[in-house]
């Protein structure tokens, strides 16, 4: 008989090896699968963008900032001396044309060396190991972590040539002082190109990222050169460099270059730009996408208004022994708010009312103290200012100059309240029946309220909210006198919509925004929108060149010759002092007061405190002080009128003026006070009630 065959059978041992075998291959395909997991896809490291500083410039393309985590601007390999990239390479990985991303042979030299000297001696990652670590993964020293680093090296090898991965090693490397990258590190320290940096500098460069604060040039300059020495010697033993290359580099001294503390131009300018960007893109475009912001700031008149604005607070409060600017902030050192010795503040915005491009933003005295931005985010009451809405709704509404209106006391009852008001001028004096011109052109209370009480506090705050005031408006008869709160910025863009005739552009800090390959982004394109007719208009710049020619604003003469108009705006108490006022080119608004609205001093008006400011601002600033305002080319006639009665005038009538009208409003009747040569008891009886 035929006997069986026997089955293919294995021992027991061979059993527990394969089955040993199953345990560490699914144990290494466990391992590696959790190493991968959350490693980035070939596809986002071939998009992987460094972070880039987002720069920011002003109306004239220079760079005036920038928004960042990490300062970096970006190299192309080519413009990088070969001595720098081979020196980096000779230092950090001499096998990396020869390695896939690990080199095995340094790994286990790098082991067996740290592991006699009990500590780590020396690195085993190559440049493209560095290069993972450093794009995608944290400096945690564990040994899943290194795991991940090779794992990425390998990916990026299969992504990347050996001179792509070079360049983003060299465009990624911290070089200290928040520098990140060669071509920034050059910039700063030696205020070069990359391309232009010699093989000592380059030396420097390689030196820095083992420890950029130990090895700091500025802070331990004799350690900074013995490094620079030893990878000089390097680079010669590598034949990076000559003998005789080697031998003058060393000799040099490190030539870096000193950086004395600038002042910042323009802090609140830029900060309301910070915060829009936020606002809208989010900090990972802000501080990492190396955008291009092209500002409309002005740096020369920024820093101009700046200084000015200082000279002028600063010898108020020597004149006045105000206190001095001293305050304590809370315990992170940033403060909205003076928590203790309030000093003197100020806010100042001019801008190109023709464009809506904000030239200078002042917010405050000190950025590094207060933050707070008391031209765009701070409300206060305009005071007189706001008259300015009054008179503009009276003139579109059928009233003109040369209407009379009684300056005399009023009293009113409070509508829902067991109480009456009894407002008054500033001076606490009466001038009598007097035409609207001298109402603004003096500031005076009682006209402004009999005004508004004929026109409707409705109608005045519809009136402000279209010229360009955002904030809640109140209507009641005291918003005539400025009892609301409003910005800075609300103020100058209201009054640069008359100024343009009539025309309002909205207030921008931004003209372009592209990406760091110039791709853009955003564009701005204000609009003009028509909010009150031409006539009306040039009708309120005329009325408001009285404020500045002989008014409450008369002071601004002393410094500025140029057309002007404007207004003062006081506040009760003397807690505010305003002036909003414009030239054929700009318009500008000068806000003054103490944060905690105490008083600044007995008699602080707009017309003391601030317009003096702006005139000397303006002296400096606008040049073309013959330019005159542009006019309607039609719808307005020029008549003579007497001053006392507001009517047409006569022969003897003492005194005369050419005044505007809106066509169709000019008066028909001649003045009956003047009619004859010396008089009569009733032109005695009107002179009397003054």
């Amino acid at each position: 008989m035929r006997r069986p065959k026997k089955g293919f059978k294995l021992s027991l041992r061979t059993w527990i090896l394969l089955l040993v075998l199953a345990l560490v291959l699914g144990l290494g395909l466990g391992t590696y699968l959790f190493i991968v997991s959350d490693l980035p896809p070939a596809e986002s490291i071939s998009f992987f963008a460094p972070p880039v500083a987002t720069k920011v410039f002003d109306d004239q393309g220079n760079l005036v900032s920038e928004f960042f985590i990490e300062r970096r601007e970006l190299a192309d390999l080519d413009h990088v001396p070969p001595y720098l990239k081979n020196g980096f390479i000779c230092i950090e990985d001499k096998r990396f044309y020869k390695h896939w991303g690990v080199d095995i042979l340094r790994l286990f030299k790098s082991l067996l060396l740290n592991l006699t000297h009990m500590r780590v001696v020396q690195g085993g990652s190559t440049i493209t190991m560095q290069l993972a670590r450093n794009m995608f993964l944290t400096l945690e020293q564990t040994i899943v972590r290194k795991l991940k680093e090779i794992a990425l090296a390998i990916r990026i090898e299969r992504t990347y040539t050996k001179d792509e991965i070079l360049e983003m090693y060299l465009n990624q490397i911290n070089f200290g002082q928040g520098r990140y990258g060669v071509a920034t590190a050059a910039k700063y320290y030696f205020n070069k190109e990359i391309s232009e940096v010699n093989i000592s500098e380059s030396a420097l460069l390689i030196a820095l990222p083992k420890s950029p604060e130990y090895y700091s040039p500025y802070k331990h300059p004799e350690r900074a050169k013995k490094r620079r020495n030893f990878i000089l010697k390097k680079m010669y033993e590598n034949k990076v460099i000559t003998q005789e290359e080697y031998q003058k580099a060393v000799q040099e001294s490190l030539n870096v270059v000193e950086h004395k503390k600038k002042k910042r131009i323009g802090p609140y300018f830029l900060e309301e730009v910070r915060r829009y960007l936020e606002l809208k893109y989010g900090p990972e475009f802000l501080y990492r996408s190396g955008a291009n912001i092209y500002t409309t700031m002005n740096s020369d008149l920024q820093k101009t208004a700046e200084d000015i604005l200082n000279k002028h607070l600063n010898a108020l409060e020597k004149d006045y022994h105000l206190p001095e600017p001293k305050a304590k902030f809370d315990s992170l050192g940033i403060s909205d708010s003076i928590m203790a010795i309030p000093y003197l503040e100020a806010a100042l915005v001019l801008m190109d009312y023709h464009t809506g491009e904000v030239k200078v933003l002042i917010g405050g005295r000190d950025f590094s103290q207060s933050q707070f931005n008391r031209a765009t985010q701070a409300r206060r009451q305009a005071g007189s200012a706001f008259k300015i809405f009054v008179f503009t709704a009276a003139i579109d509404n059928g009233f003109t100059p040369a209407d009379i209106v009684l300056d005399l006391p009023i009293v009113l009852e409070i509508p829902g309240v067991d109480s009456i008001y009894r407002p008054s001028n500033y001076d606490r004096k009466f001038l009598g029946p007097i035409t609207i011109r001298r109402g603004l052109q003096f500031s005076r209370n009682l006209v402004a309220i009999r005004l508004i009480r004929s026109l409707g506090p409705e109608l005045v705050v519809q009136y402000a909210h279209n010229l360009g005031v955002e904030s809640p408006l109140l209507p009641v008869v005291s918003l005539a006198l400025g009892a609301c709160e409003v910005s800075l910025l609300e103020m100058v863009s209201a009054a640069g919509t008359i100024a343009n005739l009539g025309e309002r552009v909205k207030p921008i800090f931004i003209r372009k925004i592209t990406d760091r390959d110039g791709t853009v982004i955003e564009t701005a394109n204000p609009i003009p929108e028509k909010k009150l007719s031409p006539q009306t208009a040039y009708v309120m710049t005329d009325l408001m060149r009285s404020v500045v020619d002989g008014g409450t604003a008369y002071r601004i003469r002393r410094y500025y010759k140029g057309p002007a108009a404007g207004k003062t705006g006081t506040t009760n108490n003397y807690s505010d002092a305003w002036f909003i006022g414009y030239t054929p080119d700009y318009v500008c608004g000068i806000w003054v007061g103490y944060d905690d609205n105490k008083r600044i001093f007995r008699g602080a008006t707009g017309g003391v405190v601030s317009a003096p400011i702006w005139g000397d601002l303006m002296s400096h600033i606008d040049t073309l002080q013959n330019k005159e305002f542009s006019k309607p080319s039609s719808g307005l006639v020029w008549c003579k009128i007497c001053t006392k009665t507001g009517k047409l005038a006569r022969r003897f009538c003492p005194k005369t003026r050419e005044e505007i009208f809106i066509k169709e409003t000019e008066p028909k009747d001649s003045c009956n006070l003047h009619i004859y040569k010396g008089g009569n008891k009733f032109q005695e009886d009107f002179e009397s009630i003054r």
